[in-house]
């Protein structure tokens, strides 16, 4: 992945925040854009800034999603573009004071408590858009102190978000949904739940714009978080995975003798775009039928699209 060619816009990798183990993504780094394993050891050790430049998008999209499964906070700037703007997504922790995170960030927005408590449950938490990059640094300087607190950013211009629906669609709605992906040829995500996956900025909009009434929201990978769900299990549970589920899940092992998809168990929360599918393929590896929920959803909508 290196920067010689010409002809197509170019985009940067900004680090949002220093990485907590550069050791672990200085290799991958490395390996991308050709440089020492040092030299990207200090440039993920440094404060927030750019530590990929003149990349292609899809080049730049890639190492980002790589770099993120690892736990790093990223976004993506085009080369020269001084007016990128920025969504900051708020989420709790599982282990946050709700109730006092939630005191301190309506004191700091100047917001109504009931409205952001209500925005944390929403998919993709509680979304600050449209933010210039010095107001999405001062912003973060403000928020960061709040314990219990992660926070997640996209570039709006260089996004590649999914579709959701947050609801059953009516069949009138589905039609209209389904013709409309067949007219741009987006496809749905049989593992997230996506009725369309992977779309840039502009066919984005356009699908927003031309579906108003649908309940749809799109989000940004980086700012979507799944909980994973056991439904099934493939032949008998024997002892080894009887006693792997209950260490896993905080269960007892008779809970897994019966498993169906009206009553899951929860497996994993919080959970990347890029990790959640690699644990359903693990998971499916050894026998176990998974179901992901993106954060904020209510249930298991049904999807008539899968």
């Amino acid at each position: 992945m290196h920067s010689t060619t010409t002809g197509s816009a170019r985009f940067s990798l900004h680090l949002a925040a220093p990485a907590v183990v550069p050791a672990l993504a200085a290799p991958v780094l490395a390996s991308h854009l050709g440089i020492t394993e040092g030299l990207a050891f200090r440039r993920l050790s440094t404060s927030p800034g750019p530590i990929a430049r003149g990349l292609r998008q899809e080049d730049a999209q890639r190492l980002c999603s790589v770099l993120s499964a690892l736990g790093l906070q990223l976004y993506l700037r085009p080369d020269g573009d001084r007016t990128a703007q920025f969504d900051l997504s708020v989420h709790l922790s599982v282990w946050a004071d709700s109730r006092r995170a939630v005191a301190r960030l309506a004191a700091v927005l100047s917001r109504d408590p009931a409205d952001i408590a209500q925005a944390l449950v929403r998919p993709g938490g509680l979304i600050l858009p449209d933010l210039s990059q010095q107001q999405l640094r001062a912003l973060r300087d403000r928020l960061e102190p709040i314990r219990g607190l992660i926070l997640l950013y996209a570039d709006r211009d260089t996004a590649m978000s999914d579709l959701f629906a947050t609801h059953p669609l009516a069949p009138d709605q589905h039609a209209r949904l389904t013709e409309m992906l067949h007219m741009i040829g987006a496809r749905p995500d049989r593992v997230t739940g996506a009725c369309a996956a992977g779309i840039g900025p502009a066919m984005r909009d356009h699908l927003m714009s031309r579906l108003p009434d649908l309940g749809l929201v799109a989000l940004d990978r980086g700012l979507q978080r799944f909980d994973l769900y056991l439904i099934g299990v493939t032949g008998w549970v024997t002892k080894d995975l009887a006693d792997f589920l209950a260490t896993r899940t905080g269960q007892p092992r008779a809970r897994f003798e019966v498993m169906s998809p009206a009553h899951p168990v929860l497996l994993d929360s919080g959970l990347t775009h890029a990790v959640l599918r690699q644990f359903c393929a693990d998971y499916a590896a050894i026998g176990l039928t998974t179901r992901p929920l993106l954060r904020g959803l209510n249930g298991f909508p049904d999807n008539p699209i899968l």
